[in-house]
């Protein structure tokens, strides 16, 4: 309000995205001094390995392993562009759907990213 911003303004996306960085050395946050609550290690971890028991688990593995063959990821999707075929989406709407127990093994087994969809369908 003190700048005359709209919700909408880049500047204020700009923010947004600087807020939640989790870098030390691009992190709002921590620039105004914020206190943290967790252990900056564990934080560290977590930017690498997601937790085993959320969907969480799913867009981590997928990224990490087909990372150049996903367009985008967010909490409730991901959009993948396996080459030959339109650009294919996986709804991710229920947090407990896309752990480890669920997904581990598909994935392991997954080449591609076409391979990880075709198992997804089957």
């Amino acid at each position: 309000e003190r700048h005359g911003l709209e919700w909408g303004d880049a500047r204020l996306h700009a923010l947004d995205l600087q807020y939640h960085d989790l870098r030390p050395e691009k992190s709002l946050a921590r620039r105004v001094g914020l206190e943290t609550i967790c252990d900056p290690e564990l934080v560290l971890q977590g930017m690498s390995f997601p937790p085993e028991d959320t969907r969480a688990y799913f867009r981590g593995a997928c990224l990490a392993k087909f990372g150049d063959e996903i367009i985008s990821a967010n909490w409730d999707s991901m959009v993948f562009d396996v080459g030959s075929e339109p650009l294919r989406r996986v709804a991710m709407m229920e947090p407990s759907r896309g752990t480890a127990s669920h997904v581990a093994s598909v994935i392991e087994s997954s080449q591609t990213a076409a391979e990880l969809l075709a198992q997804l369908d089957a």
